[in-house]
């Protein structure tokens, strides 16, 4: 009898489990419509986002966790590109303005990974220093000098994936906000 009773109550439980997964999906996708809407570009914020599975079921701390990690790789990129420039380029006044930058770039990376080890430790602050203080103004110094020398010929996926990694610390802090 008391087996009896257990099915009534466990199938229409088991039952309405099934009935609202699909409602679960579309609240965490809405999450990440609302958190990227408080960035500077929701779409790019979206695209990152949707870039790991584990963002369908990210809290917030996780959405943040995965766009410090898109941050990263496109620092990456952006500091990889820089050095071979700098390491391979026959032009002497890029050369001289990229060693002011290559190095940067590489403390950027370092410092916007730093802030999922910040979150992860210390809390939301902590990772928007390490964003704020720390990496932003290597990629800011670097985009002033740059309009400071227009004569010298940066080139333009250099200055994109400059212009890539900024959005990137504003999309973090964005999501950062959220806490």
């Amino acid at each position: 009898m008391a087996n009896f009773r257990l099915c009534l109550f466990t199938l229409p439980l088991i039952t309405l489990t099934f009935i609202l997964q699909p409602f679960h999906v579309m609240s965490d996708e809405a999450m990440i419509i609302n958190v990227c809407s408080k960035t500077p570009n929701p779409s790019l914020c979206q695209t990152c986002l949707h870039s790991d599975p584990k963002s369908a079921t990210a809290d917030v701390k996780g959405l943040a966790t995965i766009s410090i990690t898109c941050g990263t790789r496109d620092a990456d990129k952006l500091y990889t590109d820089t050095d071979n420039l700098y390491t391979n380029t026959k032009d002497p006044a890029l050369h001289n303005l990229l060693d002011n930058c290559w190095w940067r770039f590489l403390g950027a990376r370092d410092n916007i990974d730093s802030a999922g080890r910040m979150l992860s430790d210390k809390g939301s602050d902590a990772a928007k220093l390490a964003i704020t203080r720390d990496a932003m103004p290597m990629i800011t110094y670097c985009s002033d000098l740059f309009k400071k020398r227009p004569t010298v010929a940066v080139p333009k996926n250099i200055i994109d994936e400059m212009n890539v990694v900024s959005t990137d610390c504003q999309i973090i802090l964005g999501i950062l906000s959220n806490f």
